[in-house]
C-alpha cells in the first residue's frame, strides 16, 4: 500500500529560514509506519503536490495557519476517492472542524494511534476519529530520509519532552500535550541524537522547566559533540552553573523572549529577575559562548504606540546581535483567544492569516495598522545598522537590507546557498 504525507503550505509565513528545517510530524509518522507501507513526502515549503501521484491513503499534518491549505488538500483527494487523515496542533485543538474535511482525525500525540489507524486502514475498518488514550513516556525514531538533505539547512529538530505546566495565556501547548512536562526515555532518546549528523534545534519551548531533569540529557549532549540551538526564558542565566551546563553541552544559541522587560520598569522584578540587571544577566549568557537571539512580541494590551520604538532602543542598549520580531497571534483554544473572543476583538478567523506576523485582533491602544506598520518598522530599525548588515555571514535572524525577511527580499536576492553557507559558517564557529 502507498501512504502519502504532506506537510501543507504555511502561505505568508514571516520567518522564511524556519521553511527550511525539517519538521518532526511527519518523520515521525514515517517511523511509525509499518515496512508494508510505501510511504512518500512531501513539504510545500519546498515542493507543490502532484495530486495525479498514485497512493492508497493521504494523511496530513496540520499547523494552525496550515488549515486552509489542508483542507483545499484533504478535499482534492477525497474527489479522487483517496481517503484522507488529518492530524497534528491544529486538529488537535479543533477536532470538530477538523472533521468536515477528512474521513479521520488523529486527535493528541500519535506514537500510540497511528499503528492502529493503519490496521484498521488496511482492514477497511478506518473510525472516525483515533483519540490518545496515554501520551507517550519515550520518543520515537523519526525518519529523517524522508526529506531531501539539499533542499534543507543542516539542522534536525528534536523534541526532548512533552507538556507544559506553565499554562501562558497566549499558548496552547497545555491543550495539545498536557500539563505534565513528560521527558522522554534518556537513553532511547541520545541512541535517537546520536544517528543524525546534523545539527539540532531543541524545539522545546521551555527549556529551562525541569532543569534538575534535563541536566543528565545536557551531559549526554555534551559526549555527542552536537552543537544545538534552544528556547529558553531569561530566568534560565540565573544559575550560572546551569549556564556552564549548558556550554559544556554545545549549546551554540538560545532564543529568549525579552518583551517582558521591555515595558517592566527598572525597580521591577519580571520572572524572578531584577530588571535593572537584565544587561548582567545577558552578558552571564555571552559569556559562556551562548548566543542570545531575542524575541519579541508587540501587542499586548499594556503596549503603547512607542512599544516598537523602545523595543528596539532596548535591544540596541542591551547589545542584541540579533532579534526576532512578532505580532501578538491569539491561538484557538488558548486563554487569550477565549477572552479576545468575548471581548468582540478579534477581526479575523481566517486562520492563514495566525502567522504571527499579521494582526487579527483589535489592539488595545493603537489601531490594526499602525500595529503592523510598527512592526516592520521595528525589523527595520532593528537591523539597518552597518555593524549587522556587514558582519561576516550576516545575521542569523535574517533581514535583506533592513527589511522583513521574506522569500521575495532573501531568497531571490541571495539565494538558499547563501543561506546554508551562512547556518554551517555559525555552527562550525561553535561546533569547531
Amino acid at each position: 500500500m502507498k501512504l502519502k504525507l504532506i506537510f501543507p503550505d504555511l502561505g505568508h509565513f514571516p520567518l522564511v529560514y524556519r521553511r527550511y528545517i525539517p519538521v518532526l510530524g511527519p518523520a515521525i509518522l514515517a517511523g511509525l509506519t509499518p515496512p508494508e507501507f510505501e510511504v512518500s513526502f512531501t513539504d510545500e515549503r519546498i515542493s507543490t503536490v502532484d495530486i495525479r501521484e498514485d497512493c492508497d491513503l493521504v494523511a496530513i499534518s496540520v499547523m494552525t495557519p496550515q488549515a486552509g491549505r489542508a483542507y483545499e488538500l484533504s478535499r482534492l483527494y477525497r474527489d479522487k476517492g483517496i481517503p484522507v487523515v488529518l492530524g497534528g496542533v491544529h486538529v488537535s485543538l479543533l477536532p470538530e472542524e477538523a472533521q468536515r474535511h477528512a474521513d479521520a482525525v488523529v486527535i493528541g500525540e500519535a506514537e500510540e494511534i497511528w499503528p492502529k489507524l493503519l490496521e484498521d486502514f488496511s482492514r477497511g475498518t478506518l473510525q472516525k476519529v483515533y483519540r490518545c488514550g496515554t501520551p507517550p513516556q519515550t520518543v520515537s525514531l523519526p525518519r529523517w530520509d524522508i526529506f531531501p538533505r539539499d533542499s534543507y539547512i543542516p539542522m534536525n529538530s528534536v523534541q526532548v519532552a512533552r507538556g507544559c505546566p506553565v499554562d501562558c495565556d497566549l499558548c496552547s501547548v497545555p491543550q495539545t500535550f498536557g500539563r505534565e512536562f513528560r521527558l522522554f526515555n534518556l537513553e532511547t532518546l541520545l541512541e535517537n541524537l546520536a544517528g543524525l549528523d546534523r545539527y539540532l534545534f531543541l524545539v522545546n519551548d521551555n527549556l529551562h522547566l525541569a532543569k534538575r531533569r534535563l541536566r543528565p540529557l545536557f551531559e549526554g549532549l555534551a559526549g555527542l559533540g552536537k552543537p544545538w540551538v534552544g528556547l529558553a526564558p531569561l530566568s534560565f542565566a540565573k544559575d550560572e552553573e546551569y549556564l556552564r551546563v549548558l556550554k559544556k553541552s554545545h549549546c551554540w544559541a538560545m532564543y529568549v523572549d525579552l518583551s517582558p522587560w521591555v515595558s517592566a520598569g527598572l525597580n521591577e522584578v519580571v520572572d524572578g529577575l531584577e530588571v535593572r540587571r537584565t544587561g548582567e544577566y545577558l552578558k552571564r549568557v555571552r559569556d559562556q559562548g551562548i548566543k542570545v537571539i531575542a524575541s519579541f512580541v508587540f501587542g499586548f494590551d499594556h503596549d503603547k504606540k512607542d512599544v516598537f520604538e523602545k523595543t528596539v532602543s532596548f535591544a540596541k542598549a542591551h547589545q542584541i546581535e540579533e532579534a526576532e520580531f512578532h505580532i501578538l497571534t491569539p491561538y484557538p483554544r488558548s486563554r487569550l483567544y477565549a477572552r479576545l473572543e468575548k471581548e468582540g476583538r478579534l477581526l479575523n478567523k481566517e486562520f492563514s492569516e495566525y502567522t504571527a506576523g499579521a494582526v487579527v485582533y483589535e489592539p488595545r491602544n493603537m489601531t490594526p495598522d499602525e500595529l503592523y506598520a510598527g512592526y516592520l518598522q521595528a525589523w527595520r530599525d532593528f537591523y539597518d545598522r552597518t555593524e549587522i548588515r556587514e558582519t561576516d555571514g550576516g545575521p542569523l535572524v535574517l533581514s535583506y537590507d533592513g527589511f522583513p525577511i521574506s522569500p521575495e527580499e532573501i531568497y531571490q536576492a541571495r539565494g538558499r546557498a547563501w543561506l546554508d553557507r551562512l547556518i554551517e559558517k555559525r555552527f562550525s564557529k561553535q561546533g569547531g
